[in-house]
């Protein structure tokens, strides 16, 4: 530990103190807490007082929200509130929140929060003292590179202390993962390097790692795995120990999620007694609690074969061995970790199989993480537009993305493994290059001289490929390190070009986060001239690290405590789960429209303390497209969990709402439904709305309007903004639907699904009656439509290629108009209301300063209004807004079809043309067939 970190924990040390004593932690005395310590322990040249102030009174403005589950009590036996009293004895958690504080520096929030969701998810899986058998299975969902890991790592801890014996982590697919995995444990669990030893009683002083080397008593936790990169679960290892779950001191393992290495384990856990169940002829572990934490949950161990032609269901062989281990206990855990959780719900909850046991649904509870304020994730990134109907708050966009548009002839996006690269790097390379040294240097000036800096470089899958990439990088990274080292003459074209990305980007960035982002401690923006003189100093120190299967070394942070920059470049490896640490820069053009695929690969998602505001993702307009569109797919289908909560509904229900959702296909994988024969949607508690229009046919759906509200007689009284007829017959709406024309990219506006839904709920005798309501917006640009004067309404193009023939905006539906029939302060406005506060009050991104709602959610109207009612906005949007316009008048035509709950409405079941999806989302051969 350095001087300044020895004087930054001593003054934690007593503002945790006056914090528990209810005491003022002014400005004032932080300073005073400072100078002191400073003094105690030798103040350095190096130290920035007032720097070193800003970054504690940041840790302690930091909030953590509150967190909601699903859960199914079912055989539960509530344990943890009696044994809540003995945690003062919990010695593996005390030395592990020590770590937290002292080593690792999380705010005091992260940490009391980390503490209370820890004790939430283990009072739901059962005391391990409890006579058995039992078996719990549980999901915790949080954002990418959120922190999960120390959450479990906390939950392993807890459980050691009530009385697990056998804790088994699966991390990831890859050996880096797996390792990178294991020294966490390490740290945080073991106390010691595995890579010297594997028994906790022979490590020795020099050995000890994260929570040994803190004061206390030696706690004793034996592992068969090691950090090393070929430290994974062998046979003859663990069986040399002589060593069986259930002795005095536990054992925690991580492996990865390879055939072999779980085929190994399960014989290793049969041979601990040989015992078989009587009724099965299976062998069976009786009376030793396991936990098993499935790290990345929703990949490799997700079923993902078809159904066989018996009863059962054929699980893939990774799913098979996971069950197949649970099985084998008698007291098992199961508790699936990811930030993608919807392949997970997918999940048939009913799969069984004779010797495999049940699936992995999460049948017990599902756990949403909250993140803390300081976290940096897609939301933010990408921004989420308001939308009323959704309870989704609008999240403006950090200014932190740069579209890339020059790669084509470099590295098109469809290549071959065999192909070769076209020229040398795209300018925007170069400049992201550059740019990471810049933000390197940056860091430096900060105080940050000792932390690691990364870059990642991601744009394609293939190692031949991602090779010559490399040798690009260095090669320009050498020109960059020789034009430092002796200067550039008269002609400077290096000099010019951080110049330019100095004034152009980094300068006015850093203002415009510290101006209207409000954050906590405002960056310190450095003169050029500082900036210049760090330059050499970064850049002769960084290296190039190729991150693939083929990479004979792993890229090992742990070896380098004084820090160390590096490029890192690769594909499948850099997709999941591991960790760039301190990363700055993203270079990202790896084409894919699936959910998890994109948000796994958001590497730049996670924390970003003092250096957020040199942070860069250098992206293409496609892909920010579809993050932006999977975002708010996620959004939505989040705030249907947190409305499934706030009413006491349980991991099933949610999962046969995902499964049936219109988001679902777009959160869904492919080798869920490659395949399956049929996809059921249902639109019960839905809004479904237009955001993509094609020009091809605007004419026809302007006349499809037309006709309708010519057809649907006079006005009736409504809010200023809308024109409303009420009453009107399904009919109408369905002549409507019948002659629109919708994109196909529009997935949740398929007019045939649509009227299949409305005919189907029709024969029930719902939605029967209609509202419908035409945007008239006030001062807008007339038009007649069905012989009424109405404004058009005005939607900004958004994020769509020009020349494209589409035109595509954020959000179509306005605020408000979503509740044109709920009178207000009526009774179900009322309870609409009260429903909204309550999702509120348990929204997880909820900020302590934040207003509560004073109107109720489209999402609780919905599920309030009766089943007989349905409401159909219909939006005429202003075609000058498009990019691309022609000077045609003829406006769009938008439209969103709101529909109640409704509890006898049956899911639409559709062939599913596999043809049709992978090239509607764009799936590629890899991600559909592996």
């Amino acid at each position: 530990m350095n001087v300044i970190d020895l004087i930054r924990q001593l003054v934690v040390v007593r503002m945790d103190f006056a914090v528990e004593k209810g005491a003022d932690v002014t400005p004032e005395k932080l300073r005073e807490w400072v100078t002191v310590a400073a003094e105690q322990v030798g103040s350095p040249d190096s130290l920035n007082i007032e720097r070193l102030i800003r970054d504690i009174e940041a840790d302690y403005n930091v909030h953590v929200g509150s967190w909601n589950a699903l859960e199914d009590d079912t055989d539960h036996v509530p344990w943890l509130a009696d044994r809540l009293g003995e945690k003062l004895s919990w010695k593996f958690w005390d030395r592990y929140m020590r770590f937290l504080r002292a080593d690792q520096r999380l705010p005091p929030a992260a940490v009391r929060r980390t503490d209370e969701v820890s004790d939430d998810i283990l009072g739901r899986l059962e005391d391990p003292h409890r006579d058995g058998p039992w078996d719990r299975r549980g999901l915790v969902a949080g954002q990418v590179q959120s922190g999960k890991t120390g959450n479990y790592i906390g939950l392993i801890a807890k459980a050691l202390d009530t009385g697990y014996k056998l804790v088994v982590v699966l991390a990831g697919v890859h050996n880096s993962l797996r390792s990178q995995t294991q020294a966490r444990i390490d740290e945080g669990i073991l106390g010691f390097d595995t890579r010297a030893f594997r028994l906790a009683s022979k490590a020795n002083d020099s050995s000890r790692v994260g929570v040994g080397r803190l004061a206390g008593p030696r706690l004793y936790v034996n592992s068969f795995t090691s950090s090393a990169d070929a430290g994974d679960f062998r046979l003859n290892v663990a069986q040399n120990m002589g060593i069986a779950p259930g002795g005095a001191d536990p054992i925690v393992l991580v492996v990865k999620k390879y055939k072999s290495i779980l085929t190994n384990l399960y014989t290793w856990a049969t041979e601990l007694t040989k015992e078989r169940d009587p009724e099965t002829g299976e062998f069976k572990v009786r009376g030793v609690p396991v936990l098993v934490i499935d790290d990345e949950a929703d990949h490799a161990s997700v079923n993902t074969k078809s159904a066989s032609v018996s009863d059962e269901t054929d699980p893939s062989v990774i799913n098979g061995l996971i069950r197949q281990f649970l099985n084998t206990f008698d007291r098992t855990a199961y508790v699936a970790y990811t930030a993608t959780p919807f392949a997970n719900i997918f999940i048939d909850p009913d799969a069984d199989h004779s010797t495999s046991g049940e699936d992995l649904f999460p049948r017990s509870f599902i756990i949403n993480l909250p993140a803390p304020s300081t976290y940096t994730g897609p939301e933010q990134v990408f921004g989420l537009k308001q939308d009323t109907a959704n309870a989704i708050e609008e999240v403006r966009p950090l200014p932190i993305v740069r579209k890339v548009a020059d790669y084509g002839k470099w590295l098109p996006d469809k290549h071959r493994a065999s192909d070769s690269l076209g020229g040398e790097l795209p300018q925007t390379l170069r400049d992201a290059i550059v740019f990471f040294l810049m933000a390197g240097a940056v860091r430096r000036i900060r105080g940050q001289r000792h932390k690691h800096h990364s870059m990642l470089v991601h744009v394609t899958r293939f190692t031949n490929m991602q090779k010559q990439v490399a040798e690009q990088v260095e090669d320009y990274l050498e020109e960059v390190k020789q034009r430092l080292a002796f200067g550039e003459g008269s002609n400077s074209p290096l000099a010019a070009q951080v110049k330019r990305l100095y004034n152009e980007d980094l300068r006015p960035t850093t203002a415009e986060l510290n101006l209207a982002y409000g954050l906590v401690a405002p960056a310190q923006i450095p003169s050029f001239s500082e900036l210049w003189s760090e330059l050499y100093l970064i850049a002769s120190e960084t290296k190039i690290h190729v991150v693939n299967g083929t990479s004979t070394d792993a890229l090992e942070y742990v070896d380098h405590p004084n820090g160390i920059s590096v490029i890192a470049i690769g594909g499948d490896k850099l997709s999941r789960g591991l960790t760039l640490e301190g990363l700055t820069v993203s270079y990202y053009l790896r084409a894919s429209k699936m959910y998890d695929t994109l948000m796994q690969m958001g590497r730049w998602f996670g924390y970003r303390p003092g250096y957020l505001d040199v942070c860069r993702l250098y992206t293409t307009s496609g892909l920010i497209g579809w993050y932006e569109r999977i975002t708010a797919a996620s959004a939505e289908l989040q705030r249907e969990f947190e409305a499934m909560a706030a009413v006491g509904r349980t991991p099933a229900d949610f999962g046969l709402r995902v499964r049936q959702h219109p988001d679902g296909l777009l959160v869904s994988s492919p080798t869920k439904l490659r395949n399956a024969q049929k996809l059921s949607i249902s639109f019960s508690g839905s809004i479904s709305e237009t955001v993509t229009f094609r020009a091809a046919d605007r004419i026809a759906n302007f006349r499809a309007l037309d006709d309708m509200i010519g057809r649907l007689g006079r006005v009736q009284a409504g809010p200023t903004g809308m024109k409303v007829w009420r009453h009107v017959a399904p009919e109408e709406v369905l002549r409507f639907l019948s002659t629109y024309r919708a994109d196909r990219a529009a997935y949740k506006v398929q007019p045939k699904a649509l009227s299949d839904y409305i005919s189907g709920r029709v024969v029930d005798g719902e939605l029967v009656d209609w509202t419908v309501v035409l945007a008239d917006v006030r001062g807008g640009t007339l038009c007649d439509v069905g012989g009424i004067a109405v404004g058009l309404t005005q939607r900004a193009h958004h994020n769509a290629a020009t020349g494209s023939g589409r035109y595509t905006v954020r959000r179509l539906v306005s605020p408000g108009h979503e509740l044109v029939d709920l009178v207000k302060d009526s009774d179900n406005w009322k309870r609409a209301l009260k429903d909204t506060l309550r999702s509120w009050e348990l929204n997880p991104r909820r900020k302590p300063d934040d207003e509560p709602p004073i109107r109720p959610s489209g999402l609780w109207e919905r599920r309030l209004r009766s089943d007989r009612s349905g409401l159909l906005l219909l939006y005429p949007l202003l075609p000058s807004m498009w990019d691309d316009w022609d000077e045609d008048p003829t406006p769009f035509v938008g439209f969103a079809a709101s529909f109640p709950w409704s509890a006898r409405a049956k899911p639409l079941e559709y062939q599913v043309n596999l043809v049709h999806l992978k090239n509607e989302f764009g799936w590629d051969d890899e991600e559909f067939y592996e």
